[in-house]
């Protein structure tokens, strides 16, 4: 129980103080994808910016409730670095971990994505925590052609 305690406030903090949000338009990007959630409002534009097959910088903006917000934020600092193969199968094993419980064992999610394991008992927010990583796919998949 203790460790919910502390993935809760690790959510707040990411929606507090956002890493990586741009308050204004997302400028010089090699793409931009949106996502939105008409269920509860959210709605993100994710920017990257690429370099030799690896994500340099990846910015997001939007509003949205508190998970999707901190969702968006750890997003980008997980995958500020990577090599796009690797930030698109994260993205799957997002998907897998916020789907199927059997086959989310089958792997571990970075330490600084676990307190977004506080949100996996709620169905219905699910989507909040996805939306930002379905719109990083998409802008990977514009950005090949």
């Amino acid at each position: 129980m203790m460790a919910q305690a502390v993935y809760k406030e690790k959510l707040l903090e990411h929606y507090r103080q956002p890493r990586n949000r741009c308050d204004g338009a997302i400028e010089a990007a090699d793409a931009i994808e949106r996502g939105s959630n008409p269920r509860c409002g959210d709605e993100v534009e994710v920017g990257i910016f690429l370099t030799e097959g690896g994500l340099d910088k990846v910015q997001f903006r939007g509003r949205g409730c508190a998970v999707c917000i901190a969702s968006a934020s750890m997003m980008t600092e997980a995958v500020t670095g990577m090599r796009v193969d690797q930030a698109l199968r994260l993205c799957e094993q997002m998907h897998i971990w916020f789907g199927d419980q059997d086959d989310a064992v089958t792997f571990t999610l970075p330490e600084s994505l676990q307190p977004l394991g506080a949100v996996r008992e709620h169905p219905a927010r699910q989507k909040c925590v996805l939306l930002s990583w379905e719109a990083l796919a998409a802008a990977i998949a514009e950005a090949a052609g």
